[in-house]
């Protein structure tokens, strides 16, 4: 009997000690209509979309908290669900091959191509119920260039790190809508 009830508490203990589940997470977008492959037109731009750039803070794989103003809290258990550059280098080469028909991304860069580099050095949010995405983008096109510092802030609409990531993606929908906006006014 005082085996059964040993062997009782060691499982009720195993069991209470177990670590909570890892959740993982990606950023969204609002879905933009595709142009129809028998619409496209013939591009009349190349671009270079080089790798983006993160701050070295927002390289590992968890979701980053700002505590104060010198205090950062990586997560642990809330991760990405693939690299924060790779996902943002991504989805922006989603939104120029949907949104801007007339251009063409390369992946090798000539001398005639447009380039565009972005840099990411705040991808959080803060205790204060505020997601924060700031950086600087710049667009190289023949002898022109033109670098653009950006700052978003969005509210979350909830506690926990889903609405985190709600707000993260729709600062960074925003800043992609306003990247757009630029290359068109500019160079298209």
């Amino acid at each position: 009997m005082k085996l059964l009830l040993t062997m009782l508490i060691v499982i009720g203990l195993v069991a209470c000690s177990s670590p909570p589940p890892v959740s993982y997470y990606q950023l969204s977008t609002s879905q933009s209509p595709r142009a129809n492959p028998a619409e496209r037109l013939q591009p009349e731009y190349s671009l270079h979309l080089q790798p983006v750039m993160v701050a070295n803070y927002l390289n590992g794989a968890g979701l980053v908290m700002q505590r104060s103003d010198v205090e950062l809290v990586i997560a642990s258990r809330h991760l990405w669900a693939d690299a924060l550059d790779q996902q943002m280098y991504r989805l922006l080469a989603e939104q120029l091959q949907a949104r801007l028909p007339v251009v063409q991304l390369t992946p090798v860069s000539n001398a005639a191509d447009m380039r565009l580099q972005l840099i990411i050095d705040r991808f959080h949010a803060q205790d204060n119920g505020v997601a924060v995405i700031s950086g600087y983008y710049t667009l190289l096109s023949g002898d022109n260039r033109a670098t653009r510092s950006f700052s978003y802030q969005q509210p979350l609409t909830a506690d926990g790190y889903p609405a985190m990531v709600s707000a993260l993606s729709a600062g960074w929908q925003q800043l992609v809508d306003d990247l757009m906006l630029d290359l068109k006014q500019q160079y298209l």
